[in-house]
């Protein structure tokens, strides 16, 4: 059954509530840009330490998104599906936000359902899923993905601009420093899919 009493909140820090890591991560990236002189004598070891922070911040973004893909599994019902299978998320392409899910999967269930979570590449290797994350780093075309997955009980989340109007189910995006998201209802109703009005609350609705 669809929650429709808990709230939805998975946002980036905001001014009032920083994180020590976030201030920190903000401090470096600060004195990287006030010491060009040092980027010259030290250009390989600066990038070496550019890089460490970049991944500190992107672990921070996908650790974020999949609290929120984890959340979605108590606002979105797929009638369909048999009682007896466990609940897959495969992820299209690579991204940091698979290590991420699998944590989440090894302490938690939909409902009373284990969840398995894959990464794939080829997308002819994805039989079937309940929710498909389709990873910015992915080179399959959009359509040919909706295409595959037209009409099934599927949830396809992307994170490219412009992919919740052309027809993926929910995109995440960024705005003022927070990772938030987009529902685009036509294409939830066309994988047959029934969406919490207590997540639209949370949600740019498109699509209807």
């Amino acid at each position: 059954m669809i929650n429709d009493q808990s709230s939805l909140s998975c946002e980036m820090p905001t001014d009032e509530k920083r994180t020590p890591k976030f201030l920190m991560i903000q401090l470096v990236l600060a004195v990287f840009c006030c010491s060009g002189f040092i980027i010259n004598v030290h250009h390989e070891r600066w990038m070496k330490s550019y890089n460490e922070v970049s991944d500190i911040v992107q672990e921070g973004e996908y650790s974020l998104k999949a609290a929120f893909i984890y959340r979605f599994t108590e606002y979105v019902e797929w009638e369909g599906m048999p009682k007896d299978e466990d609940f897959k998320i495969a992820i299209l392409g690579d991204t940091p936000l698979t290590a991420n899910l699998i944590d989440i999967a090894e302490n938690a269930e939909v409902g009373n359902r284990k969840i398995d979570v894959e990464e794939y590449d080829n997308l002819n290797e994805i039989d079937g899923c309940q929710i498909l994350f389709v990873s910015r780093e992915s080179s399959v075309p959009l359509q040919t993905i909706l295409h595959k997955f037209n009409g099934k009980e599927t949830l396809i989340v992307t994170e490219r601009d412009g992919y919740g109007e052309r027809g993926s189910c929910i995109n995440f995006f960024l705005s003022e420093s927070k990772i938030r998201f987009e529902v685009n209802l036509e294409a939830v109703e066309k994988a047959g899919l029934a969406v919490s009005s207590q997540l639209l609350q949370h949600a740019v609705v498109i699509g209807k």
